[in-house]
């Protein structure tokens, strides 16, 4: 017998979100941003405009508007947001989605998604200390979505989805 067993179960599915939650995805991606576009700003200022380009319509205007929060259970159904006040997010997204991502939907998700905490490094390997921050910042907002908050998401279509479609009670 082992001191620690291993009890298998369903993961439990997320009805919204605590607090606790939500100050940590957003005190590491808006410290991955915040560092990145001073790295930007610091090393060479116009590369810094595409990047402002990529984060502030990337992420609200596609990925927020488009993509993932029209499909969100945990917006329409809970009445809850890990990104913003619900009502931002509302105001923001202006027509329900039932439907799958489209293949360009998928590309464009992957490619705002890798290009965030990819883009600003170049130019923060001069700058050690921000370099360090933004890993470091990125690290902990991309796992805690991968091995945390993705597993308890019901947003079944976004491509970062972990959690079994018959969990979601869907089929497959």
């Amino acid at each position: 017998m082992s001191l620690f067993p291993i009890h298998r179960r369903e993961c439990e599915l997320s009805r919204g979100f605590s607090l606790g939650e939500k100050i940590y995805a957003q005190l590491t991606f808006g410290t991955m941003l915040a560092t990145g576009f001073v790295g930007l700003a610091l090393a060479d200022w116009r590369w810094l405009l595409p990047y402002l380009v990529l984060t502030g319509y990337g992420i609200p205007g596609i990925v927020m508007r488009h993509q993932t929060c029209p499909r969100c259970p945990h917006l329409y159904v809970y009445g809850d947001c890990l990104q913003f006040p619900p009502t931002w997010t509302k105001w923001l997204v202006k027509a329900r989605k039932a439907t799958p991502f489209s293949a360009a939907e998928r590309w464009t998700f992957y490619a705002i998604f890798l290009l965030i905490p990819t883009y600003p490094l170049y130019w923060l390997r001069s700058e050690p200390g921000l370099l360090l921050v933004f890993v470091i910042s990125a690290s902990m907002w991309y796992l805690g979505q991968l091995l945390y908050l993705c597993k308890r998401c019901r947003v079944g279509t976004c491509p970062f989805n972990r959690v079994r479609a018959n969990a979601l009670g869907e089929s497959g």
